[in-house]
C-alpha cells in the first residue's frame, strides 16, 4: 500500500471535528485509533504484505502540514471541499521555519504501532509537499531549504528509532520537476538522500508520482522513465522505489528500468486508484508479468499507483475491488 486508506463516511463528521480542534485529547485519540485499528485491519484480510495505518491523523491530502510550521502565515485558506490545486490555499513564509512538534507522522506511527497488527510501514513528505502552498515564493523556499531538510530528516530518524519497519519518502514533486524539465535528477536525488541522511537498519522507500488531487495529475508529462536517473543516484540510499505505473506512457517505457539499480527493489503502481475501472485480474497480470520481464520477479512489488484519500468520489465500492484484485494477481506468480 502507498500510504492513506479509503475514507470511512461515517467517521468524516468526526475527523472534521478533530482536524478543526473541537475533540478533547483522550476523544481524538479513540478516533484515530479507531480508524487506524479498521484500516489496518482491512488491509491485513485482503492480504497486504505492507500496510499502513491509513493516515487519518492528516487532515486533508497535505493541507494540515502548515499546521505544524513556524515562520509561515496562511493568507488564503484552503477550500473546505477542494477540487482543484488552486483550492489548497496559500501560505506566506515570513520567518525562519521550523516544526517544533515534528511533523505528526512519527507521533502517528508510536500510537498505531500499538493497535492490533501494528503498523508495516509509514510515510513523509518531501520539503517541496511541506510548502507546495508556497510554491510562488521560490528564492524563499530555496533559503529555508536547509531547514526544511533538517524537519524532515527529524521526522525520519524519529520513525527509525520508533522502530518503524518501512519509511517512504512521498516526493512527487521532485518527480513532476525532473519531468517538465525544472530540475536535473542529481538535484532530485540530493533532497531525497539528504531526507535520508544517517538513517540505515529499516526499509527506506520513495514514492513518485505526477500528482494525484481528485484522481488528476498535477503535472502535463505523464512520463516515469525519467526518474531512473534518480534512483541510480540513490543507489545505497533507497531500497523500495515506489512509483506511478498506472499510464499506458508510463508503461511503454518500462525497458528503462532494466538500468534500476541492482540494490533496489521496485513497487510498480500498476493499478489506477485515480480512475473507475475495475482492473481485471488477468490486466494486472499481464502487466506485472511484462515488469517483472524488465526487473525480474523476485525484486518486483505490486502495488496501487497512490494513497485513496485522493479518489475522486472516495468510492470504496471501486477501490476495494481493485485492491482485491491487485492481491489475486501478485499471489498468482
Amino acid at each position: 500500500m502507498v500510504g492513506s486508506w479509503w475514507p470511512y463516511p461515517e467517521e468524516e463528521d468526526a475527523l472534521a471535528r478533530y482536524h478543526r480542534g473541537e475533540l478533547g485529547d483522550d476523544e481524538g485519540r479513540e478516533l484515530l485509533d479507531r480508524c487506524a485499528a479498521r484500516a489496518i485491519g482491512e488491509q491485513r484480510e485482503l492480504g497486504f504484505t505492507e500496510w499502513t495505518g491509513g493516515e487519518y491523523f492528516a487532515d486533508r491530502f497535505i493541507v494540515h502540514l502548515a499546521k505544524s510550521l513556524t515562520g509561515i502565515s496562511i493568507d488564503v485558506p484552503p477550500e473546505d471541499d477542494e477540487f482543484d490545486y488552486d483550492d489548497l490555499g496559500h501560505i506566506v513564509i515570513d520567518g525562519e521555519i521550523e516544526a517544533p512538534n515534528g511533523l505528526g507522522h512519527a507521533a502517528a506511527y508510536r500510537r498505531e504501532a500499538a493497535l492490533p497488527g501494528g503498523v508495516r510501514k509509514a510515510t513523509v513528505v518531501s520539503p517541496f509537499e511541506m510548502l507546495v502552498a508556497a510554491a510562488d515564493q521560490q528564492e524563499a523556499m530555496q533559503q529555508q531549504m536547509p531547514g526544511l531538510l533538517g524537519i524532515v530528516n527529524r521526522e525520519i530518524r524519529d520513525l527509525a528509532e520508533a522502530g518503524c519497519p518501512h519509511i517512504q519518502l512521498d516526493a512527487p514533486v521532485l518527480g513532476i520537476l525532473v519531468n517538465t524539465g525544472a530540475m536535473p535528477a542529481a538535484g532530485a536525488a540530493s533532497v531525497i538522500a539528504a531526507c535520508f541522511d544517517g538513517v540505515s537498519g529499516m526499509t527506506r522507500g520513495l514514492h513518485l508520482c505526477n500528482g494525484n488531487n481528485r484522481g488528476r495529475p498535477f503535472s502535463g508529462v505523464l512520463r516515469n522513465a525519467p526518474w531512473v536517473p534518480i534512483l541510480q543516484e540513490l543507489d545505497g540510499v533507497i531500497d523500495v522505489a515506489t512509483l506511478e505505473a498506472s499510464y499506458f506512457s508510463q508503461y511503454l517505457e518500462r525497458e528503462a528500468f532494466r538500468d534500476l539499480p541492482q540494490s533496489m527493489q521496485l513497487a510498480a503502481g500498476i493499478v489506477d486508484e485515480a480512475n473507475y475501472w475495475v482492473e481485471p485480474v488477468a490486466k494486472i497480470k499481464s502487466r506485472a508479468a511484462d515488469w517483472a520481464r524488465v526487473v525480474g520477479e523476485e525484486r518486483l512489488w505490486i502495488a496501487p499507483s497512490c494513497g485513496f484519500g485522493r479518489h475522486a468520489t472516495r468510492d470504496r465500492a471501486v477501490l476495494e475491488p481493485k485492491m482485491a484484485n491487485l492481491i489475486e494477481a501478485a499471489a498468482s506468480f
